[in-house]
């Protein structure tokens, strides 16, 4: 097995770099990869490893939350469960003028959150204003020179370096302006700021 290395007497998975994993190393791996955004989707030699190659060896349960995983790691802009108790992912967050309500499906919650503005959603009093700790943090951010990733709305501190943002959602950008990389006519750098980085 490439991960434990120890010899594999029973069932196998072949990776398509050629690399081998028994069953109970390559299902760590696909649950560290639930656990961590950064490691979705699996991969062994930077190649993704197919799910279906490894489908036979999950339990039904792992595979359904796998699969919701996957759903939420492919939605840019992202809706959350506003119960922080709860914070389940709902779906994308809806742009389009008329507003998407999400009852939260998981069990002993049910509460609504609003797919626009994503707040409590409140049927006879609800507006689509972000509420106080959300104004608090976007204030903070705007004080603190912080930027939002234009593809997924995740907020990014650069600390050293460029101004060339790579996001975990895959979207590349300009901290200062948050236009595509590229396509605007901002500096690359801040002297001060790639001195920091060598220091």
């Amino acid at each position: 097995c490439v991960i434990c290395h120890d010899p594999i007497f029973g069932e196998e998975v072949l990776a398509p770099c050629n690399h081998f994993f028994n069953i109970s190393c390559i299902t760590d791996l696909f649950r560290s990869a639930m656990r961590d955004e950064r490691l979705y989707p699996p991969r062994c030699c930077h190649q993704n490893i197919p799910l279906p190659q490894v489908r036979p060896h999950l339990t039904q349960a792992f595979l359904t939350e796998f699969e919701l995983k996957a759903q939420e790691y492919g939605t840019l802009k992202r809706v959350y469960c506003v119960e922080s108790t709860c914070s389940r992912f709902l779906g994308p967050l809806h742009d389009e003028d008329s507003s998407k309500i999400f009852t939260c499906p998981a069990p002993k919650c049910m509460t609504m959150t609003c797919g626009k503005c994503r707040g409590r959603y409140k049927r006879s009093t609800h507006s689509c204003t972000p509420d106080a700790e959300t104004e608090v943090v976007l204030t903070l951010s705007r004080a603190s020179g912080w930027s939002r990733c234009p593809g997924c709305a995740q907020m990014i501190e650069l600390s050293v370096g460029c101004f060339h943002m790579s996001c975990r959602c895959k979207t590349e950008f300009c901290y200062l302006c948050r236009a595509l990389w590229k396509t605007c006519k901002c500096p690359r750098w801040d002297e001060s700021m790639l001195l920091a980085r060598t220091q």
